[in-house]
């Protein structure tokens, strides 16, 4: 799949809402860094077998090991391994794809915790229904009774959280499917995914589990693509994101008694439908933000 000549930014097929999160000091973007993380993972099993069976057996999800073992890292650590080479690949190119388009639209940082947490309600979506499956200990619409123990593993469920972003973002950019090879809305595609691992949930296909996963994934996407506010907080294991930041050095004085004007917002939102959010410099950046504040105040 792909966007179809990039231009998910551009006329009609542009975001729901401009709020660019701000740019990365980083010399690549947070989706690239994803990948590559992902990428070497997988090499381990090639080049270093071993070194692969010990993030396996200590990374991969399961009821019995994140629940009954009390191992919740194990939430995060599942999205970065793979069954094999196809897995892999079919995961990183819906990164590649579409997760610049959220990058852009949350900033690296607050992009990286709402690919993160989709995962981990993969996760938790995939543990309730084996739970519960398990319980029950018969097949019933839904639930997953297999084995506790079963392992599950990939970014599928941070990826379908990444599309259900991009359809909320650019409802209607067009999206060129490589099989079969047609092109579609971006909330077409989006749905008519989330829909199709439904039904294969539903019936109880071999990948069940991976279906459920999907769909937390998507559900999460979803919510929190429309509350980005509830992601701030997600990395204050590394410090209190509550506390207010010192600033950094003296900030320009903006025109107009304190405030940026409606023409320098509208020549950056002219910007944005030229050439996409990716063009901004960081002052055009702030200016959005700082509009966008004012908005949601009243």
């Amino acid at each position: 799949m792909g966007l179809h000549d990039r231009a998910y930014m551009q006329g009609e097929n542009g975001p729901r809402g401009l709020r660019p999160g701000g740019g990365s000091s980083l010399p690549f973007s947070m989706s690239t860094l994803l990948i590559a993380i992902n990428v070497i993972i997988e090499l381990f099993k090639y080049v270093a077998p071993g070194v692969w069976s010990i993030l396996f057996q200590y990374g991969h999800f399961s009821t019995a090991e994140a629940i009954y073992g009390i191992e919740f890292w194990r939430f995060l650590s599942f999205q970065f391994l793979h069954a094999n080479l196809m897995h892999l690949a079919f995961n990183m190119m819906g990164i590649w794809f579409l997760g610049r388009l959220v990058e852009d639209q949350l900033g690296p940082k607050k992009y990286l915790a709402f690919y993160l947490v989709c995962g981990i309600f993969g996760g938790v979506m995939y543990l309730v229904l084996n739970f519960l499956g398990s319980v029950v200990g018969i097949n019933f619409p839904l639930l997953l009774p297999n084995d506790p123990a079963t392992p599950l593993i990939g970014a599928s469920a941070g990826v379908y959280g990444v599309v259900m972003a991009c359809a909320y973002i650019a409802p209607n950019a067009t999206i060129q499917l490589l099989f079969p090879p047609i092109p579609m809305k971006m909330k077409t595609f989006a749905y008519g995914f989330v829909a199709l691992a439904f039904v294969l949930l539903l019936f109880g296909t071999r990948n069940a589990g991976g279906q459920a996963a999907h769909l937390g994934g998507a559900i999460a996407g979803f919510f929190f693509i429309r509350n980005t506010h509830l992601l701030i907080d997600f990395f204050d294991v590394l410090g209190d994101s509550r506390k207010p930041k010192q600033p950094k050095g003296p900030r320009r004085p903006r025109g107009g008694g304190g405030g940026v004007s409606k023409d320098e917002v509208d020549a950056v939102l002219a910007k944005v439908q030229a050439t996409g959010l990716g063009s901004l410099s960081d002052r055009e950046r702030e200016i959005l933000r700082d509009a966008t504040e004012r908005q949601r105040r009243g």
